[in-house]
Parts: C-alpha cells; sequence; structure tokens
C-alpha cells in the first residue's frame, strides 16, 4: 500500500462477550500492494433489491418506505447557489458515539426472512442461504483498502447457521478524529446534509422544503442480494433519492430497482491540478465502489467554494468513472481484493455458534 507494500490484518476471538478488548488470535492476513490483485474482473452478479426499510427522525425502525426522497433538479445545472449553512443552527445532528451495529437490518431479516431464502420452509431455524450479511459501507471500505493509505477499520465477524455477519466499528484513531472535529469541521460534515435537501423532495413533482430542519437520523435503506465469485452476499445500503423521470411507477413499486436511483455528493470546486489527482485518485474511487455495489448509475455532485455555496452541478456516469480515474485505480483490482478478503474471513471464522465467534480485523 504505498511505500507500505504489505499490510497485517489480524484476526482474533472473542473470549468475554461483553467487550471486544478480550480477544485471542486466530490468524493474519496479508493486504499487499496492489499490483498483486491486478487480474481479470471476477464474477459479480447486479444486485438484486429485495426489500427495504426507514428509519425516522429518532433513528426508530420502520419496515416500510415513508423516508424515500425523491430527485429535484434546478433548471440550469450550470448556475445554482446553494447555501450549505443555511439552517445550520436548527440541524438534528446524528451522534457519532452511536453503534447500531446490525441492529436495524437484522430486523429487516427477522420481518422479511423468506424473501431472501432459497428454500421454502415453515422451519424457524432454517438458515438465510447466503454467505455474509453486511452494510454496504462495510463493502465499501474493503474495496478501497489496497489504494487507500490513510484510513484504518476495525471489522468484526460471526458465524450463525452457516451465515457470517460481518460488522464495523469505529477504531481509536476514528474516535480521536471525531473528538477533535472543529466546529468549522463539525459544520463541513453537515454539508452533505443540506445539499441532499436542496436536491430533494418527500412528494414526487414537489420542490424542496427548505424550511424545514435537516434531520440527520433520518434514512432510507435498500436491502440488496447480489453475489461475488462464489460468496453470496446480503447487504443493507442507505441510499439518497429517486429520479421520478426514469421511474414512473407507483410508490409501492421503486423499491424494486436502483437503476432509477441517484447519489448525491458534494466536493470542493477544482482550480489546479494537485486537487484534479487527489480528486480522481480517492473521490471517485469512494463514489464509483459505493455505486457499483449498489447498482446506482448516477452520481450528482455539487461543486462547492470553500464557504460552503454550490456553484455548479456535474452528474457522473459510474460506468464511466473508472475511465475518468484512469491510471490511478483499477475496479477489477478493487472487487479481486474484496473476494480474497471474504475468502479469508470464511477460512477462518467456521464455528457457527452465536455465542462464541467474533472476528476483529
Amino acid at each position: 500500500m504505498g511505500e507500505k507494500e504489505v499490510m497485517n490484518c489480524n484476526l482474533f476471538r472473542k473470549r468475554q462477550y461483553s467487550s471486544l478488548e478480550k480477544c485471542c488470535y486466530i490468524g493474519e492476513m496479508q493486504v499487499h500492494h496492489c499490483s498483486k490483485y491486478e487480474r481479470e474482473f471476477p464474477f459479480f452478479r447486479e444486485p438484486q433489491v429485495v426489500g427495504c426499510f426507514s428509519l425516522d427522525s429518532n433513528r426508530g425502525y420502520c419496515d416500510d418506505n415513508h423516508q424515500l426522497k425523491y430527485l429535484h433538479v434546478p433548471p440550469d445545472e450550470s448556475k445554482v447557489n446553494f447555501d450549505l449553512n443555511a439552517g445550520y443552527e436548527k440541524v438534528i445532528k446524528k451522534s457519532f458515539e452511536l453503534n447500531e451495529k446490525l441492529d436495524n437490518l437484522l430486523q429487516w431479516i427477522i420481518r422479511n426472512k423468506k424473501k431472501i431464502q432459497v428454500t421454502r420452509t415453515t422451519d424457524k431455524d432454517v438458515g438465510l442461504n447466503t454467505d455474509f450479511i453486511c452494510y454496504r459501507g462495510l463493502l465499501t471500505t474493503i474495496l478501497v483498502t489496497v489504494y487507500e493509505q490513510q484510513e484504518d477499520w476495525q471489522i468484526c465477524a460471526t458465524r450463525f447457521q452457516n451465515t457470517i455477519y460481518l460488522c464495523a466499528f469505529n477504531t481509536e484513531k476514528n474516535k480521536k478524529r471525531q473528538m477533535d472535529l472543529t466546529e468549522k469541521d463539525k459544520l463541513m460534515t453537515s454539508w452533505g446534509y443540506k445539499f441532499e435537501q436542496y436536491m430533494t423532495s418527500e412528494k414526487e413533482g414537489q420542490p424542496p422544503d427548505l424550511m424545514v430542519s435537516v434531520n440527520e437520523k433520518e434514512e432510507y435503506c435498500s436491502v440488496l442480494r447480489s453475489r461475488l465469485n462464489r460468496h453470496s452476499l446480503v447487504y443493507g445500503a442507505e441510499v439518497d433519492c429517486l429520479d421520478p423521470v426514469s421511474q414512473k411507477s407507483d410508490k409501492s413499486d421503486k423499491c424494486s430497482s436502483l437503476q432509477h436511483f441517484v447519489e448525491l455528493k458534494t466536493s470542493r470546486k477544482i482550480s489546479h491540478p494537485k486537487q484534479e489527482r487527489n480528486f480522481c485518485r480517492y473521490k471517485l474511487l469512494k463514489w464509483w465502489a459505493q455505486s457499483f455495489l449498489a447498482g446506482i448509475p448516477r452520481v450528482i455532485c455539487g461543486f462547492r467554494n470553500d464557504n460552503g455555496i454550490v456553484e455548479k452541478l456535474q452528474i457522473f456516469s459510474v460506468k464511466e468513472i473508472p475511465q475518468e480515474a484512469r491510471g490511478f485505480w483499477s475496479p477489477a483490482t478493487c472487487m479481486n481484493f474484496c473476494d480474497e478478503f471474504l475468502s479469508f474471513v470464511q477460512k477462518n471464522v467456521t464455528i457457527d455458534d452465536p455465542q462464541c465467534p467474533v472476528i476483529r480485523c
């Protein structure tokens, strides 16, 4: 990884179930230089949407799609003036200390188990017929690992009825980073949420309601099923909005395809070559990984100035992003590393006991 060509990924098994710190060593995975994973793109089945759920204004689970938002694009995408600071004093923030683990995704599974089971049965003890359960964010983190030198991560795993559940935890480095945020940093972390408010509405065909306070706790999540080589996957993915222009069916059917959804992002406007290189090397990598895993075809970016004013919108085709970032990273390399990581976890997490094994990387 850059100058460090090998990174060790240590695995542990939890001994005291109330704490992640009481672990014993299991194995080690070496993360090599990206060139080791440069080969043919592995098989990846297009993600199939099997369901959705919402989190309300208090992060309460709702087995419905009431948090689904609709894309609202201004008439002139090249001339916008979105103040991302507006209403900041009334923003309802989500606590970074909150660790919901897989709780909400598991609630959906409990209520909708038959939607992901291959074998139809009334037996409650039958497994889910999938190798891994996790969130898309965790898979995105794995995909970019061989190119991302600054971010560390901690992932825990446990096997139950032949399915491995993967869950990301905050690292000490990330906790310290959150604790050290300045007031300006905290303001900037809210800019993305405010941009989403400018670009979406709760009802199709209506303009955004900018008078409502931004609530960062609210969320709409799709549940996806896919396969990477021999690894079957079920994962939750928070998604930003549905484009009503490309999807005209009624709301009850709009969970069926993420081909009509759009990711919304913000980025500082690019003014010199170094910023362009960093944008292609890091931001486009994460945007591609996140969108590709969900089967979302477009990213709309609001380019802002240093004062948090969005001045221009630009649409990125997810299929074309790797070409725009050519020479900086390879999609095949990302997916091959993820495939090896999943194989490594499967090889080491072998005890099928919900009270025993937890793996930490």
